[in-house]
């Protein structure tokens, strides 16, 4: 019986097994990482007027209600590229929710820092996805509501509330992420000098991205719209890809350091 099992244990290769949740982890940031640079670069053209007609000019001297239903007109027709512009950046938020449990290992599961990290960014990040799926709810009822026979400036007011629930959700998300970021530096910092998984440059990257996003916050909080039009690009086209396709590097190479050490 005992020849037989170590005869099965010889013919299992542990190699793949050890090597699985890294390529799991790895394939994760790539597509986060590919997903937020897609999503800013559709956000910034459609922001520019590249991708969707310009709205029409308000003239203060016309009727009000005339002129939101221009506006309106011209509103509709933007949905479907924000719809599809937000999903793609929904999927990238998504995949930090699985992603902080393998940053976690990687920094090691024992620290309390590390733990605070992986609790953050998936609360971070559901907390974005949850405020953008009731945007674009909000905003396509609202679509609907101004080619219907519906007093226009009331559906104005509806836009302008979910609007407002949005900027909510994602001041406390920035505000998260932001958190879940300085937690993982913080845990790596702290880590055992003669056993690092992380680089330093991987740490300051880290805490980089992390006050990035709480100063994104403070901006949404201080309604500064010139300071978030700067920080959100930056953040989703550039700091954000960059730190998961590094992360996703450390964890490929930390797991295939952990398979040659149990071969």
């Amino acid at each position: 019986m005992t020849a037989a099992t170590d005869d099965i244990d010889a013919r299992t290769p542990p190699r793949r097994a050890s090597l699985a949740p890294a390529l799991g982890a790895d394939l994760l940031a790539y597509v986060g990482a590919a997903a937020f640079v897609v999503a800013a670069v559709w956000h910034g053209l459609t922001a520019h007027y590249i991708t969707l007609a310009k709205p029409p000019a308000f003239n203060p001297n016309a009727p009000l209600d005339g002129e939101l239903h221009r506006w309106f007109n011209w509103f509709v027709t933007t949905l479907p590229q924000e719809r599809l512009d937000t999903g793609i950046a929904i999927a990238g938020f998504l995949c930090l929710v699985p992603l902080a449990v393998f940053v976690r290992d990687l920094l090691g599961r024992d620290r309390v820092l590390a733990r605070i990290g992986s609790a953050a960014l998936p609360t971070g990040a559901l907390l974005w996805v949850t405020g953008n799926l009731l945007h674009l709810g909000g905003r396509r009822a609202a679509g609907l509501m101004a080619t219907h026979h519906n007093p226009i400036q009331t559906v104005n007011a509806i836009l302008f509330t979910v609007d407002t629930i949005d900027d909510a959700f994602e001041l406390a998300a920035f505000a998260v992420l932001g958190l879940a970021a300085l937690a993982f530096a913080g845990a790596a910092i702290n880590g055992p000098m003669g056993n690092r998984a992380v680089t330093r440059a991987w740490c300051g990257w880290s805490l980089l991205l992390g006050a990035v996003l709480l100063a994104l916050s403070g901006a949404d909080a201080a309604a500064a719209g010139s300071l978030t039009d700067l920080l959100l690009p930056a953040t989703a086209a550039l700091l954000l890809p960059v730190w998961l396709v590094w992360t996703g590097r450390l964890l490929r190479a930390a797991t295939a350091a952990q398979a040659r050490h149990r071969a």
